[in-house]
């Protein structure tokens, strides 16, 4: 399945590359890489977190093919506060547990920026570059140049 990605068009970066920061779905420490089923996902979430500073950077748009079936977050697993801003612990506790058992490359997650109800058709994903299948389930496919400015 095809997935995408944004990452700051920096010197050498990697487009699998990872960080050890928090986020809605890891705790500090606990490294995950966050995707989107639909390219214009990808901008929703970063432009709603970061707000219009993104307009100062460039940056990349990473396709990527995921190999094999993707487990899926289930809606009734979904902590109550799962939406709350700022994200809660819960998610972070979710996803960071997610990650260190090693259950699965990747996570079907769902967005909190669009309704529920588009889940399975509009999703993040969550995946885990510590797991021992990561290289030969994730592949980059392609990478693009993009903007948040229009004139550029």
């Amino acid at each position: 399945m095809r997935y995408f990605r944004l990452i700051e068009n920096l010197p050498g970066r990697d487009p699998l590359g990872f960080g050890m920061g928090p986020g809605r779905w890891n705790v500090n420490g606990t490294p995950v890489i966050y995707a989107s089923s639909v390219s214009a996902l990808n901008f929703l979430e970063l432009l709603s977190i970061k707000g219009p500073i993104v307009t100062e950077s460039s940056w990349k748009l990473v396709s990527l093919e995921v190999l094999g079936p993707i487990p899926e977050l289930e809606v009734d697993d979904l902590p109550i506060s799962w939406k709350n801003r700022p994200y809660p612990r819960t998610t972070q506790e979710l996803g960071s547990i997610w990650a260190k058992r090693e259950l699965s490359p990747c996570l079907k997650i769902p967005s909190c920026r669009i309704p529920l109800a588009n889940f399975y058709q509009e999703h993040n994903l969550l995946i885990n570059p510590l797991h021992p299948e990561f290289k030969q389930k994730i592949k980059v496919t392609d990478t693009w140049d993009v903007s948040f400015e229009v004139n550029r």
